[in-house]
C-alpha cells in the first residue's frame, strides 16, 4: 500500500505572489493571460556562485576567445534536418578540435539506432515512485547514449506533464504532479549527464497538447475536417503567474538545481510570443529567476525569427535548415542589430554545457540516424562525399542495462482490482486461461514502422520522436504464454477482437480469461488509426470494450490488461464483477510481456503507483482542443493551479482511481501513528548574493570579407553553413526595430528574490524545503512482500530503538514521513 500525500507540490519560493520583490517582470493586470512581458538583456552565463559551471566557462570563455564570427555562429546552428548522422548536427570548429555537436532523440532509446535497449517510457518510470530505480533507468540510457557516440539526450520530457488525458505526447512526460516529476527531473538530469552526456530537459513551456502546436498546419484537408488545422499561428498557452511557477516551471526549475546542461523551448505560443523568442520565458524566467546556466535549443523548426530570438534568450537553433541562424547571424552581428556579445553568450554557454557534463567523443557518433546502411556517402541526405561506414552497429546493450529496464517495466505495473485474490495466477488455481484480443501480439506492421506509429497490435511505447528502435519485443501474449508454459498452464492466444466468436469459445472452458486493451497516443506526425497525436477519445481501441464485456458475460474470471499513454475510460467494466482483475500499465518498453507475466504469477508483488488521477467521468478530465474556428488559436489554461487531483479535490469531483493509488498482493496493519511538529514555518528570506563580474569577450574581426564563402568551397544542397554571400551588401551600425524594453545592460545582481543560485534563490528554497512535521507510522506486514515507497517517506528497518515483538521482526517495520512546506501547501 502507499500512503499518498494530496496537494504534494507548491512553488511558493519563485511565485511573483509570494516571495518575489515588485522589481520582476509585471504581467498585464487587465488580462493576465494575454500578455507576456518583455526582459532583456539575456543574463550572460558563468556570473552565479557555482564552482563546477564558473569553472566550465571560464575553459569554454578561452575557446570563445580565439573563434572568429562564423565559428561561434557554427556552434549556435544546425546543418539542416538529416544533413547529419544524428536527429539534429550542429557545425564545428576544426581549428581548434571542436566537432560538430550531435543531438539525438530520444527520452527512452537511442531512436533511430540499432543494438539499444528501449526502456519504459517517463509515465512508466513514475509509477515505480522509486527513487533509486528512476536514477538507474537514467544512467543507463545516458550509458548508451554514450556509447554511440551522441553529445546530447533530446529528453526526458517535463512538459507536457500530461495534465489533458488525451494529450499526445503525456507518456513521455512524468505526470501532472509538479513535485513528482520534480524529483524525477533532479534525479534523471544527474544520473544522464554523469555517463559524459547532455541531458536536454524538454519542451518549456505550456506544450500540453499536438493539434495545433504548428502553424498552417493544413496537410489533413480532406481526410479530416480541415478546421482542426488550417491556422496561420502556433497554439498560445495562456498561463497565468501561480500556474506557472507551482505547475509547469517547478520540473525545469529541479531539472536546473541538478545541473540540466540544455533545455529545448516548446513550438507553442506561451501567452501570445513564440516559446523560443519569448524574453520573458528564456531570459528571466529561466536564465534570471532559475539561473540556468545551460543553453536554450529550439524544437525542431520551432523558430520563427533570428535576431528576435537570439536577443530573447535562445541558443540553439535545431535542426537549421530554416536559415534563420548559419548566414543570416553573421550578417546581423556584422550589421550590428546582434550585439556580438550576444553571440560571445551563445556559444560559450553551449560549450561549457559540454564542459559541465564531461562530453568527450573524439571519434563522433559511430551510427547514422538516416540510415542503417552499413556504408554510403558520408552526406547521406545529399548522397554525396566519399563513402564511408556510417554504421558500426556497436552493442551498447548490457545485462546490467537489460536488468534496469525489466525492473523499471516490472515496477511501472499497477494492480487496479483485484477481487477474490485472482492474482497471482498459479497452476493451483488455473488449469487453462485465454488469452486474448488484438493488444496482446504482434503488430501486423511490426515493430519498426515510422517513428513506432503502428497501433494495431502491442505497444512497447507512444508514437513520434520519442519513440525507440526495439532490439527485440515481448508481446503481452508472448510472456505470459511463455511463463504459463513453465506452470503447465494450458492456454490460448487469440488476437481477433473483432470477429469474437473464437476469442468466446476459447473464454468458454477457460479458468481465466485474460484481455488485453490499449490505446496508442504520441506526436502529431500523421494518421495512426484516425487520430493525430492527440487522441480522439479515452475509449480503448480494436473494439476492446465490447470483447472485456462478452468475454465476461461468459466467464466469471475475467482479467483485464489496460496500456495506454495515460487514462482511459474505465467505467464500461471496471465495476463488472465477472471482471475480477484489472491491470494497468502506460508503455513499458521491449519487456513489455515479461514484466506483466511475472506480476500476473507472482514472480513480483506489484508495487506501481498511478502517477495521476482515472476519473469516473471523462468529461472532468481538461479537453484537448481539437477545432479552433480563429486563425490564431488559443489554450486559455483557466484551471490555473488546479490540475489532476487537485481539480478533483477543489470541485469534489468522484474519481474512480486517486493518485498515488495502486494495489499489491501484501496486507498491512497500521499502529502507533505519531505526528511531531518540528519547527514552526517562517516567511523570512535572504537575497542572494549578487553576480560575479560580466566577462569582456575579445572582439572578432568584423570585415565582411572573411566570412565570405571561401573560394573553391563545395557547398551542399540541403545545408546550412555560417557563411554570407555578398560582403557589400554588410552595412555597419544597421538600425533594427527592438522589442520594448530592450537593454544591453547586465544586472549586478539577482533581479528579484527568487533568483540567484542553479533552479532559484536557495536561502528561499530552504523555506519551502523547511521539514514541518514528522509522522511516524508502525507497518506489520500480515502477507507479503517488501514494497518500493515513494520520494520523502524513509523506511526504518525493525531495530533494538525501534520497538517490534520479536515474533514479528521479520514482517514489521516504521515508516518515518518528514513533510515539507511544500507537501502541505
Amino acid at each position: 500500500m502507499l500512503l499518498p500525500l494530496y496537494g504534494l507540490a507548491s512553488f511558493l519560493v519563485l511565485s511573483q505572489a509570494a516571495l518575489v520583490n515588485n522589481s520582476a517582470p509585471q504581467a498585464s493586470d487587465d488580462d493576465p493571460f494575454n500578455h507576456s512581458p518583455s526582459f532583456y538583456p539575456t543574463p550572460q552565463g558563468g556570473r552565479i556562485n557555482d564552482g563546477k559551471w564558473q569553472a566550465a566557462f571560464y575553459r569554454a570563455r578561452e575557446l570563445v576567445d580565439q573563434m572568429s564570427i562564423a565559428e561561434k555562429v557554427n556552434l549556435t546552428t544546425g546543418v539542416g534536418s538529416a544533413s547529419g548522422p544524428c536527429s539534429g548536427n550542429t557545425g564545428s570548429v576544426p581549428r581548434l578540435n571542436i566537432s560538430s555537436i550531435c543531438v539525438q532523440d530520444g527520452p527512452l532509446s537511442v531512436r533511430a539506432a540499432d543494438l539499444t535497449d528501449v526502456f519504459p517510457c517517463g509515465m512508466a518510470a513514475s509509477s515505480s515512485f522509486n527513487k533509486q530505480l528512476i536514477y538507474d533507468r537514467a544512467v543507463a540510457i545516458g550509458s548508451e547514449f554514450k556509447g554511440k557516440g551522441a553529445d546530447a539526450i533530446l529528453g526526458p520530457v517535463y512538459g507536457p506533464m500530461g495534465v489533458k488525458a488525451a494529450g499526445g505526447r503525456g507518456w513521455e512526460g512524468h505526470g501532472p504532479d509538479p513535485y513528482l516529476e520534480g524529483v524525477i527531473a533532479y534525479l534523471q538530469t544527474i544520473g544522464i549527464q554523469s555517463q559524459g552526456v547532455v541531458s536536454t530537459a524538454k519542451h518549456l513551456i505550456g506544450n500540453e497538447q499536438e493539434h495545433f502546436r504548428f502553424a498552417k498546419k493544413d496537410k489533413h484537408a480532406g481526410k479530416i475536417d480541415p478546421g482542426m488545422f488550417n491556422t496561420t499561428s502556433s497554439l498560445s498557452s495562456e498561463i497565468d503567474d501561480r500556474a506557472m511557477h507551482e505547475i509547469y516551471l517547478w520540473p525545469f526549475a529541479e531539472a536546473v538545481r541538478g545541473g540540466v546542461s540544455s533545455i529545448m523551448c516548446s513550438y507553442n505560443k506561451l501567452n501570445g510570443s513564440h516559446a523560443c523568442q519569448n524574453s520573458y520565458l528564456l531570459n528571466y524566467l529561466l536564465k534570471e529567476e532559475l539561473g540556468f546556466q545551460g543553453f536554450v535549443m529550439t524544437d525542431w523548426g520551432a523558430l520563427y525569427s533570428g535576431i528576435d530570438a537570439a536577443n530573447a534568450g535562445l541558443d540553439m537553433d535545431m535542426p537549421g535548415e530554416a536559415q534563420y541562424f548559419g548566414g543570416n547571424l553573421t550578417t546581423a552581428v556584422l550589421n550590428g542589430t546582434l550585439p556580438q556579445d550576444r553571440l560571445d553568450d551563445m556559444a560559450t554557454r553551449i560549450l561549457s554545457a559540454l564542459i559541465y557534463s564531461g562530453v568527450h567523443n573524439p571519434d563522433g557518433p559511430n551510427y547514422n540516424a538516416q540510415t542503417f546502411l552499413t556504408e554510403g556517402h558520408e552526406y547521406f541526405k545529399q548522397q554525396e562525399g566519399d563513402i564511408v561506414v556510417l554504421n558500426k552497429h556497436v552493442d551498447v546493450r548490457s545485462d546490467i542495462n537489460r536488468a534496469v529496464a525489466l525492473r523499471s517495466a516490472v515496477e511501472g505495473v499497477v494492480l487496479l482490482k483485484n477481487e477474490h485474490e485472482t492474482l497471482p495466477l498459479g497452476r493451483e488455481k488455473v488449469k487453462r486461461i485465454s488469452i486474448l484480443g488484438q493488444a496482446a501480439g504482434d503488430d501486423s506492421k511490426g515493430t519498426s514502422c515510422s517513428l513506432r506509429g503502428c497501433g494495431s497490435g502491442a505497444i512497447g511505447t507512444g508514437y513520434g520522436s520519442g519513440a525507440g528502435t526495439f532490439s527485440y519485443f515481448v508481446t503481452p501474449a508472448d510472456g505470459i504464454g511463455a511463463r504459463a508454459q513453465q506452470e503447465k498452464i494450458s492456454y490460448e492466444f487469440i488476437a481477433d477482437s473483432w470477429n469474437q466468436a473464437a476469442a468466446m469459445d476459447s473464454a468458454l472452458y477457460a479458468d481465466a480469461a485474460i484481455v488485453v486493451a490499449n490505446s496508442v497516443a504520441g506526436e502529431e506526425i500523421g494518421d495512426v488509426d484516425g487520430n493525430y497525436g492527440d487522441l480522439n477519445n479515452l475509449t480503448l481501441w480494436h473494439n476492446a470494450v465490447p470483447l472485456i464485456k462478452n468475454i465476461s458475460s461468459i466467464n466469471n474470471n475475467t482479467i483485464v490488461i489496460v496500456t495506454s499513454g495515460q487514462q482511459v475510460d474505465l467505467e464500461p467494466f471496471i465495476d463488472n464483477e465477472n471482471v475480477t482483475a484489472v491491470i494497468y500499465s502506460s508503455y513499458l518498453g521491449q519487456d513489455f510481456g515479461t514484466a506483466l507475466a511475472k506480476v500476473l504469477f507472482g514472480d513480483e508483488n506489484p508495487s506501481g503507483k498511478l502517477p495521476f488521477t482515472i476519473a469516473k467521468d471523462v468529461n472532468d478530465y481538461i479537453p484537448v482542443i481539437e477545432k479552433v474556428d480563429v486563425p490564431d488559436p488559443v489554450d486559455k489554461f483557466t484551471e490555473s493551479i488546479y490540475v489532476d487531483y487537485r481539480y478533483f479535490d477543489k470541485y469534489n469531483k468522484p474519481v474512480r482511481y486517486e493518485f498515488g493509488y495502486g494495489l499489491s498482493y501484501s496486507n498491512f496493519s497500521l499502529s502507533d501513528i505519531e505526528i511531531e511538529t518540528l519547527q514552526p514555518f517562517s516567511e523570512n528570506a535572504e537575497p542572494a548574493a549578487n553576480y560575479s563580474e560580466t566577462y569582456q569577450y575579445k572582439q572578432s574581426n568584423m570585415d565582411p570579407s572573411e566570412y565570405t564563402v571561401p573560394e573553391g568551397f563545395n557547398e551542399l544542397a540541403n545545408y546550412t553553413y555560417p557563411y554570407i554571400h555578398d560582403a557589400s551588401s554588410i552595412k555597419a551600425n544597421s538600425s533594427y526595430d527592438y522589442p520594448e524594453g530592450y537593454s544591453t545592460e547586465q544586472l549586478d545582481g539577482p533581479k528579484s528574490l527568487a533568483a540567484g543560485g542553479l533552479g532559484g534563490n536557495h536561502t528561499c528554497g530552504m523555506l519551502v524545503m523547511l521539514s514541518l512535521l514528522k509522522l511516524q507510522i508502525k507497518v506489520l506486514m500480515l502477507v507479503g512482500l517488501l514494497l518500493n515507497y515513494m520520494l520523502d517517506i524513509q523506511i526504518m528497518m525493525s531495530s533494538q530503538h525501534l520497538q517490534c515483538n520479536y515474533v514479528d521482526l521479520k514482517r514489521c517495520f516504521w515508516i518515518k514521513i518528514i513533510l515539507k512546506l511544500f507537501h502541505l501547501n
